[in-house]
């Protein structure tokens, strides 16, 4: 039997409203048996719990309660603990990345690995490529990620680091080079967007291409040519219906 813990309705939007979040949303969906976690309870039916993206720190206490917990974590642990490791890989031009299961601990991404793997990515990967490749090849592993969940595998020789989560103005590519400026619209295409500064009013950047256009954005050592945006103060639209507007 499977059953899904989720984080209560938090308020959401310009108005704070009360909101479902899309697991929960999903569960009701598909039929999906789930509760709403309490850091208080002792889980006696679970026998094995996989976190994906929860947001919540587990207590030691809770822990020692319901000492089976494991965690997906988008990189190739040690390498990148912390909460955004996705982006970080993107903003440092590495092409080698990954995913690893491990058993939680009370320490950050510190916990027993039982299963990792690593895949390429080229210098034009999305986060939003990133985090599609990851769900794909969890699925297609997860019967043999399910059989190590009672091992531990040797921990690999990744060097270790640490991440950050990202604030508004780390966004901002004004003042960036265009190798940078590249590199940030695709590591913030999911939790951004990258935005740029332009004649006073902020344009949200989306996507990017080498294809010339009337919109050129002046970067600190070349040109950057977007091709979704989000202007100031509208929707999200396709560079060339931007332009249309604008003549």
């Amino acid at each position: 039997m499977i059953k899904v813990i989720t984080l209560p309705h938090s308020p959401t939007g310009r108005g704070r409203k009360l909101k479902p979040n899309p697991v929960e949303v999903y569960c009701v969906n598909n039929n999906i048996a789930f509760e709403y976690y309490d850091s208080k309870e002792t889980y006696k039916d679970m026998s094995i719990g996989l976190c994906v993206s929860f947001g919540k720190i587990f207590s030691e206490a809770f822990l020692e309660k319901n000492n089976k917990i494991f965690n997906i974590h988008l990189s190739l642990l040690p390498s990148y603990r912390g909460p955004s490791p996705v982006e970080n890989s993107i903003l440092n031009g590495e092409t080698t990345v990954g995913y690893t299961i491990f058993q939680i601990d009370n320490k950050i991404d510190t916990g027993n690995i039982v299963f990792q793997e690593s895949f390429k990515i080229d210098n034009d990967t999305y986060a939003s490529s990133f985090y599609e490749n990851v769900n794909s090849l969890f699925l297609k592993k997860y019967d043999q990620i399910y059989e190590n969940l009672n091992k531990d595998v040797v921990i690999n020789n990744y060097d270790i680091s640490t991440t950050n989560k990202f604030i508004k103005n780390d966004y901002n590519i004004t003042e960036r080079s265009l190798d940078t400026a590249k590199k940030m619209i695709r590591a913030f295409d999911v939790i951004g967007p990258a935005f740029v500064n332009h004649n006073n009013n902020l344009i949200k950047i989306h996507k990017y291409s080498d294809k010339e256009h009337e919109f050129p954005i002046e970067l600190s050592d070349g040109v950057l040519y977007p091709s979704i945006i989000t202007p100031e103060g509208k929707k999200k639209m396709f560079i060339e219906d931007f332009i249309r507007g604008i003549k």
